[in-house]
């Protein structure tokens, strides 16, 4: 997944602070490190699968990125404010902080069981207000920050085979909201990105083993990269966002405001 896309921003933007990316080893957290540390900022991860964990630090390492990784399960609150005091520890402090642990399967809602849909709302709303409350208690509520949720674009419209994770979050993009309001006073802007459909996650490939092939799924006629979800989370972090809180963004080429579902082509 590691992309080439040129950025638009200063590669030292990000120089002195230090970014706790959950869920951060695969996927699109992985490519979030890889951006945010190209950018100059020094890495910690979290996620509960330290073989994976070392790999990516590892090869964020090869790359000059100075990154460090703690195992925990978001779920844990007493695992997350272990992590957050091993981070501080090592690094001094937390200035960005990424929600992006989750959890997916795609079933219909009559397939997933109590323990699957309370899983997933573990792992993502839980897990969200669990390392947000640390992080906040720990070093933002002080020194103030930015944090960067990783949504999906489920909040106003159906999302069939995705009941658990709509719902989950959908409470995300409200703790979002909240946060932003509640947590502004002390210099914290709290924002989210819902990516669109993105190449070579895990996610898309347990789609696409299930659900027939569509397309690219977006009036752009292409999917995205896990470096245009981790671009977004970087402007948030930007000192061009300093005036934007509270805001959810889809990264997804227009897909969720496509009423005519990709049956126009070219007008």
């Amino acid at each position: 997944m590691n992309d080439t896309t040129p950025s638009s921003f200063r590669p030292d933007l990000l120089a002195g602070q230090v970014a706790f990316v959950t869920g951060g080893a695969t996927g699109i957290g992985k490519e979030i490190c890889r951006v945010l540390g190209r950018h100059g900022a020094r890495i910690a991860m979290l996620s509960r699968r330290e073989e994976k964990l070392k790999a990516a630090v590892e090869e964020l390492q090869r790359e000059g990125i100075e990154a460090h990784y703690a195992v925990g399960d978001v779920r844990e609150p007493q695992a997350v404010e272990a992590a957050v005091r091993d981070i501080l520890a090592r690094f001094g402090r937390i200035d960005i902080l990424v929600n992006n642990a989750a959890g997916n399967f795609p079933a219909p809602m009559s397939q997933i069981s109590p323990n699957g849909f309370r899983a997933v709302v573990a792992i993502d709303l839980l897990g969200t207000y669990n390392v947000s409350r640390a992080v906040f208690d720990a070093w933002q509520r002080e020194h103030g920050g930015n944090i960067v949720n990783i949504s999906a674009p489920f909040e106003l419209k159906g999302a069939a085979l995705q009941a658990h994770v709509a719902a989950a979050k959908a409470g995300v993009d409200s703790l979002t909201r909240t946060c932003a309001v509640e947590w502004g006073p002390y210099g914290i802007r709290v924002n989210a990105v819902a990516p669109g459909q993105i190449e070579h996650t895990e996610g898309m490939q347990r789609f696409a083993a299930v659900v027939e092939d569509s397309g690219p799924g977006s009036p752009l006629g292409i999917a995205g990269h896990g470096s245009d979800i981790a671009h977004a989370v970087l402007f948030f972090c930007s000192p061009a966002a300093r005036f934007i809180s509270g805001q959810v963004i889809a990264v997804d080429g227009a897909a969720t405001v496509d009423q005519l579902k990709l049956g126009l082509g070219r007008i």
